[in-house]
């Protein structure tokens, strides 16, 4: 079952800006777009990159390292098909933005 995980008060990123959080041992990249958050990996794939220090114009993010590009509402790279980073289904809970991270098993 998913684990709701508070990110970042809604109210800490405006329309068209996004945040680079940290949270249950992960780096998140949240972003408001017109209203509506959206959360990606923090991590770029490409040098390690901060996304959510990255410009956003309409639903793109530019990480700031070396420009590549992501729709922040799916994680799909810009330019190149086979790759996605990782999206979070994101929501606002008590004026936080809010993920559901699904439950890792315990290592054996």
């Amino acid at each position: 079952m998913p684990t709701p995980v508070p990110l970042i008060a809604a109210s800490e990123i405006p329309p068209g800006e996004g945040r680079e959080v940290v949270a249950a041992g992960r780096i998140f990249a949240v972003f408001n777009v017109e209203g509506t958050f959206e959360v990606l990996d923090g991590i770029c794939p490409h040098a390690g990159g901060p996304l959510g220090k990255g410009t956003l114009n309409g639903g793109t993010v530019t990480c700031p390292w070396h420009g590549w590009q992501f729709d922040v509402t799916s994680g799909q790279h810009c330019l190149n098909d086979t790759l996605c980073q990782q999206h979070f289904p994101a929501e606002v809970r008590d004026g936080q933005v809010t993920v559901l991270l699904e439950e890792t098993p315990p290592a054996s």
